[in-house]
């Protein structure tokens, strides 16, 4: 099923883990919903201004599969909302374009370094998106979240 032009439902629901470990991972009609949207707004634009290929590293999470990677218990990835992106190289690009050209809930600069993230994560809602831009890094072993720039 396609959710936009160059994204399918396929890709954002793929999951090694899910594979592995026998975790069904298929979403809901509401939830494909959602991803839809979320390709629309901000998946699509930013493939047609990357003019290649954008890598879903982590799209949509059932519960069980969010649980078991130790995920947030309040992830938009299980509400179809939400996308890990990781493009080698170009992440920087990524949150940047992102950042300054589309509507977005959350952009997470994905630990990384000061010059490129290792990863970058956006939501999108349909109403009501923060534009909250953070940063995450590990301090004592865990996540800390700070406001970005």
């Amino acid at each position: 099923m396609q959710l936009s032009k160059n994204f399918t439902l396929r890709e954002l629901t793929k999951s090694s883990v899910a594979t592995r470990y026998d975790i069904n991972n298929e979403p809901s009609l509401d939830v494909i919903v959602r991803m839809m949207s979320l390709a629309a707004h901000v998946l699509q634009p930013l493939r047609d201004f990357m003019g290649t290929p954008v890598a879903i590293s982590s799209g949509y999470r059932s519960k069980e599969l969010n649980e078991k990677i130790g995920g947030s218990r309040s992830s938009q990835h299980c509400t179809g909302e939400a996308a890990d992106i990781d493009c080698d190289g170009r992440n920087r690009e990524v949150f940047e374009f992102i950042k300054d050209h589309l509507d977005f809930d959350q952009l997470i600069w994905e630990y990384g370094d000061n010059i490129e993230p290792d990863w970058v994560h956006v939501s999108y809602k349909e109403s009501g998106n923060r534009r909250q831009v953070l940063i995450s890094r590990k301090g004592n072993g865990k996540t800390v979240y700070e406001n970005y720039g």
